[in-house]
C-alpha cells in the first residue's frame, strides 16, 4: 500500500460519508476541527471584526473591544508608535490609534498579533517558533511592500497572508511530528518540495491546511486561498495575484536568510519576473532595495509581535 493510501486508511473518521469529499480533505478537515480548540481566535479578535463589519460602528466602540484584552491593546499601542507607521507624535490612546491609523490598519494588527498568540501553541520539538515568526513576518513585510509598490488596494491584507502563510507547518508538525521529521530530512531545503512530499504522504499540504485553518477564523475568502495555493499560485481562481506576490515574497524571504529553509532565489530571477508580469506587475526595483525598505519595520515589528 502507498504511504498515502495507508495514511488515509488510518486516519479517516469511521463512519465518514465521503461521498463529496476526497478522503484527503476528510482528513484535513477533521485536523482543523481537532485542533480548533485549541487555536480558537480570542473573543475580542471575533467581536471587533463583527463591529467592523457593522458600518455604523464608533471608533469609541471599537476601542472599547479592544479594551478587554489589556496585554492585545498594549502591543497596538507600541505598533501604532513604532516606525511601521510613521507616527509624528505619540499615540497614547486607542481610539486614537484607531483614528489616525485606521481601522483597516487596526483590524490587521489586531488579527496579527492575536494568531501569533494563538498558533505559538502548538509548537513542537520540530519547530523553532521564534525562527518559524521571524519568517512569517518577513514574508509578510515584503508581500506587502510588494503590494504597495505595484499600486495594490488594501496591500495590508498581504501583510497578514504573509504572517501566517505557514501555519498549516504547525499543525502537521504537532500532529504528526514523526512523519514531519522525515519530511523535513528528505527535502533538504527545497519548500517546494516540501509541499510535494506532503502531499504525497498525508494527501494535503502546509499550505491547504493553512488556508482551512485561516477559513475557521473567518478570514477573507481570497486571503484563504492565497495562503492554500502560495505553492501553486497558478492554481489559484480568485486569489491569483495574491497567491503570486506570496510566493515571490516567500523566496526573496528565503534568500534574505529569514527563511525556514535556505533557496537562494533573488527577485530578478526570470521565473519570480514572470510571476508578477502575468499580472501586469512590474517592479523597477532590486532584490536589495525590497530588502533595505523592510529591514528596519522587520526589526521593530518582530521585537512587537514575539518579544
Amino acid at each position: 500500500m502507498h504511504d498515502s493510501d495507508q495514511f488515509i486508511a488510518d486516519n479517516v473518521p469511521a463512519g465518514t460519508d465521503s461521498s463529496r469529499q476526497t478522503p484527503s480533505e476528510i482528513i484535513a478537515q477533521s485536523l482543523v476541527g481537532d485542533i480548533s480548540a485549541l487555536v480558537s481566535p480570542p473573543d475580542v479578535y471575533v467581536k471587533l471584526n463583527a463591529l467592523i463589519a457593522d458600518q455604523s460602528a464608533t471608533i469609541d466602540e471599537v476601542a472599547a473591544v479592544m479594551l478587554r484584552d489589556t496585554s492585545l491593546t498594549f502591543k497596538v499601542l507600541q505598533l501604532a508608535n513604532s516606525s511601521v507607521y510613521g507616527q509624528g507624535s505619540k499615540v497614547d490612546t486607542v481610539s486614537r490609534a484607531v483614528t489616525i491609523v485606521g481601522l483597516m490598519e487596526v483590524q490587521k494588527m489586531v488579527c496579527t498579533i492575536s494568531a501569533v498568540r494563538t498558533f505559538s501553541k502548538l509548537s513542537s520539538q520540530l519547530t523553532n517558533m521564534n525562527a518559524f515568526w521571524r519568517h512569517g513576518v518577513y514574508v509578510g513585510l515584503m508581500a506587502q511592500t510588494i503590494a504597495r509598490r505595484a499600486n495594490i488596494l488594501h496591500p495590508e491584507r498581504l501583510f497578514v497572508a504573509g504572517v501566517l502563510h505557514d501555519v498549516g507547518a504547525l499543525i502537521i508538525n504537532h500532529r504528526f511530528p514523526e512523519l514531519a521529521g522525515t519530511i523535513i530530512a528528505e527535502v533538504k531545503g527545497s519548500e517546494d518540495r516540501l509541499s510535494q512530499l506532503e502531499t504525497e504522504r498525508l494527501g494535503f499540504d502546509h499550505a491547504y491546511l493553512g488556508g482551512l485553518m485561516l477559513q475557521s477564523w473567518h478570514l477573507p475568502t481570497t486571503l484563504c486561498e492565497a495562503v492554500r495555493l502560495h505553492h501553486l499560485p497558478h492554481c489559484a481562481q480568485l486569489a491569483g495575484l495574491d497567491a503570486t506576490i506570496l510566493k515571490v515574497a516567500d523566496t526573496i524571504a528565503n534568500f534574505s536568510g529569514t527563511g525556514s529553509f535556505s533557496e537562494i532565489v533573488a527577485l530578478e530571477d526570470p521565473e519570480n519576473v514572470s510571476r508578477l508580469a502575468q499580472f501586469g506587475v512590474h517592479l523597477n526595483c532590486t532584490n536589495d532595495e525590497l530588502m533595505d525598505e523592510i529591514d528596519q519595520q522587520f526589526v521593530e515589528t518582530i521585537y512587537l509581535l514575539v518579544g
